[in-house]
């Protein structure tokens, strides 16, 4: 495995660990963005340890299809869950027109099926 590959999935440890701490703290929003942050920064290592141009984004759609990953029925249906949530957390206007939820519950579940996600990403780089 490269030396930046590891260092990209350290960096998403930590935001699943940051995630896992403010899940703890109700802090809602912020949990799901470092939820989004760990599996996109996951992804982002496929895509760097595969040789292929990284591009600046956050969009974890385009990501997966960069990375050319095979995901299953219910990692991409999650993917395209947790996709949308980036922008609204941090940008106030988008903010305002979002419609999604950020409860306890739904928290939970995308801190519980990023972890999942994750555990199987880093079985494409082992």
């Amino acid at each position: 495995m490269k030396k930046i590959t590891k260092k990209w999935l350290e960096f998403a440890d930590n935001d699943l660990q940051s995630a896992k701490v403010l899940l703890g703290s109700k802090a809602h929003e912020n949990a799901i963005w470092h939820c989004h942050q760990a599996v996109e920064k996951t992804i982002k290592a496929i895509v760097i340890e595969k040789g292929i141009r990284l591009r600046k984004t956050h969009d974890l759609i385009g990501l997966v299809n960069d990375a050319k990953i095979d995901l299953s029925k219910s990692l991409s249906e999650f993917i395209d869950d947790l996709n949308p949530y980036y922008n609204p957390i941090r940008y106030p206007d988008a903010a305002l027109e979002s419609k999604l939820s950020y409860n306890r519950q739904t928290t939970q579940i995308i801190f519980q099926k990023s972890k999942e996600v994750i555990q199987w990403l880093k079985t494409l780089i082992q």
